[in-house]
């Protein structure tokens, strides 16, 4: 079943979930963010949530979403029902004719108004796509949150178990009734009574069958992750500077693993259709079996076969076109939404390089920080620029403010060799070079100095990021509330933070902003959990200790805004040094 159309199959899948993966979660994406927004929220957290799911305008979302998955299910288990009915007739099929198939089958299901056949699809994708869903759901938060707070809930093991178990014999009584729907063109109550008929004593054969083949995949995939990431650690350590290795160590295991669970997800459900084509076909249901010969379709010189490859080179595009876009301009889920605690680099890296400078960025990248936070003030002439302090004395050595200096006399300074020899020559950048250089690359955090109300500082910055399409890679933050207040005026959308040195009271139920950013000594556990129950996030500032780290991640703030960047990676995700080898190892499959 596999062999005979394993190439064709296998490149259908890639095209598919390819595209659709990408196209489905920008759109829900889509989806959160407008569901968010009627809700009252800017941010999805563990306090909120259930009150966040409850809404209308929530479940309106939820419905909408999981009705067009339902529907993506139904055509990719139409398309691998077509793939495998062609094995079964030795036909030898194009991945167009494969998709073409599909898409004209679920259409007749939907034109026979057979909506049981989708709903009854999905008891059995839980369960042959458990692993990959498991552990997409452990990275995310809040929902790894709930799901562990459920699950030392007392007797809730023992109802998930239950549940998976249901599940399992639903899908065991039911596999067979899609290719009676599908292949055979049987209305539902009849394609249901032949599956009963065929697995009527052969339920305990047909269930072993499954899970040999599930259990067999899984355990490929597995395999295949632990030797990729034991390979990817021993490069490592042994090419990868001391300070960077953990952090990269964890980057390059999350990219592999993202890889793994996708090609992994592909193969079982792949393995899992072809067990059950083999069931139903050996059992002799080849009626509808259009020409046993073998053929290839389209056949060779025909327009048929122009079209199919056009409209193969079309889907392939659109797929790469999202993915770049996502790649481009954020995450289809976006991190800071459901996101595990986030790292910034203050000012860049400033331990490495000066401060609000191109090298400190590009160390914060080489760092691997998931935010870059820089400051922002505008020249005489109207340039954005970098800069923190009131005057360029201790950068620059000189007593003027940037406001009193043109672009072109600011390019005359110097700003480097105070921190360091090697940085000799380095100069100030405009916003708009470092906007170019982090686009792709690092999230940005760009602080707007409070230089006064009559300032038009907030609008320039914000045309600055709209004009580079950077508005969701950007948040920007500030002192002035009346800033925060300007930027939203001219993009709601645009994510914004309030500064505070210190607060008591109700501040963080500010509309003007999505998050706080605030000193870290006065970070609470209460603090936290009541901005997150108003769906706001809190950035911590400047956290540079390793106990101040843990006792931040210990509360749940969602961004540590530090001088180390890879310290603060590490603290994070684990409370000792690592050292050898085997730490790395244990750390990462932990």
């Amino acid at each position: 079943m596999i062999r005979q159309n394993l190439g064709n199959v296998l490149l259908f899948e890639l095209l598919y979930r390819g595209i659709v993966l990408p196209v489905y979660l920008r759109l829900a994406n889509r989806g959160l963010r407008w569901a968010l927004a009627m809700a009252g929220y800017s941010y999805l957290t563990a306090s909120n949530l259930t009150d966040f799911l409850v809404q209308p305008w929530t479940l309106a979302a939820m419905l909408a979403f999981g009705m067009i998955g339902l529907l993506l299910i139904e055509l990719e288990a139409a398309a691998l029902i077509t793939a495998f009915q062609g094995s079964a007739c030795q036909q030898k099929l194009t991945p167009f004719y494969i998709f073409q198939s599909g898409v004209h089958k679920t259409a007749e299901e939907i034109g026979k108004r057979n909506w049981r056949l989708g709903v009854l699809l999905l008891p059995h994708y839980l369960i042959v796509n458990f692993l990959p869903v498991f552990r997409c759901l452990s990275h995310i938060r809040p929902v790894n949150f709930v799901l562990q707070e459920m699950m030392n809930q007392k007797g809730m093991p023992l109802v998930t178990m239950v549940f998976l178990l249901l599940c399992a014999l639903l899908s065991l009584s039911i596999v067979l009734i899609g290719f009676g729907c599908m292949a055979d063109q049987e209305p539902f109550t009849k394609a249901w009574k032949k599956s009963r008929r065929l697995l009527k004593g052969k339920r305990l054969r047909m269930a072993a069958l499954l899970l040999l083949c599930n259990l067999a995949v899984a355990l490929t995939v597995v395999l295949i992750y632990l030797f990729s990431v034991f390979t990817a650690a021993v490069f490592v350590v042994q090419f990868t500077e001391r300070n960077l290795a953990m952090a990269v160590l964890l980057q390059t295991a999350e990219r592999i693993e993202q890889i793994i669970l996708f090609v992994g997800g592909i193969w079982l459900i792949v393995a899992d259709f072809a067990a059950c084509a083999s069931v139903y076909y050996r059992s002799g249901c080849r009626q509808y079996c259009p020409g046993r010969q073998r053929v290839s379709y389209p056949p060779k010189g025909t327009a048929a076969r122009g079209r199919a490859a056009a409209v193969v080179a079309v889907l392939w595009i659109t797929g790469i076109l999202y993915i770049l876009d996502m790649v481009y301009h954020g995450a289809a889920l976006s991190d800071d939404i459901i996101a595990e605690t986030q790292i910034t680099a203050h000012r860049g890296s400033s331990r490495l390089a000066p401060e609000n400078t191109m090298s400190a960025i590009e160390a914060a990248v080489e760092e691997m920080a998931d935010y870059v936070e820089l400051d922002v003030q505008m020249t005489k002439d109207g340039v954005i620029v970098l800069g923190h302090d009131a005057t360029l004395k201790r950068v620059a050595g000189i007593n003027r403010s940037i406001a009193s200096m043109t672009w072109e006399e600011l390019q005359k300074l110097e700003v480097g060799s105070w921190f360091s020899p090697d940085f000799a020559g380095e100069r100030i950048p405009k916003l708009e070079e470092v906007l170019d250089f982090c686009k792709g690359k690092i999230y940005l955090n760009i602080e707007i100095k409070n230089v006064g109300k009559d300032s038009l500082l907030p609008e320039k910055v914000v045309c600055l990021i709209l004009e580079n399409g950077m508005e969701e890679q950007c948040v920007v933050s500030s002192t002035s509330l009346g800033y925060l207040e300007r930027v939203k005026l001219l993009d709601p959308k645009l994510r914004t933070g309030y500064i505070l040195s210190a607060a008591y009271g109700d501040f963080y139920f500010e509309e003007k902003a999505d998050f706080i950013s605030i000193r870290a000594s006065f970070v609470n556990r209460q603090m936290v959990e009541r901005a997150h129950a108003r769906g706001m996030t809190v950035h911590a500032w400047t956290v540079n200790s390793k106990s101040e780290m843990e006792r931040l991640r210990l509360m749940e703030v969602d961004n540590l805004i530090t001088d180390y960047p890879v310290l603060a990676r590490e603290i994070i995700y684990r409370e000792e040094a690592t050292e050898t080898l085997l730490e790395y190892l244990q750390m990462v499959f932990r």
